[in-house]
């Protein structure tokens, strides 16, 4: 278990916490992405993602 998302359903709001060592449960590293015009890198995928593209059929 490396890295969690918590995708907010009621504003382009998303929490992301990824485990910078894999082998240690200590060195989590936490930021927030809000507004649906940036992107979001999922480092265990090596992936970037739009905020639009998550938000895609949701109206605020």
């Amino acid at each position: 278990f490396c890295e969690y998302l918590l995708v907010s359903q009621t504003e382009p709001y998303i929490e992301q916490y990824y485990n910078q060592e894999r082998n240690s449960n200590d060195r989590w590293l936490w930021q927030v992405h809000s507004g649906v015009e940036r992107s979001i890198f999922l480092h265990s995928l090596k992936v970037e993602v739009p905020l639009t593209e998550i938000y895609r059929r949701i109206n605020f």
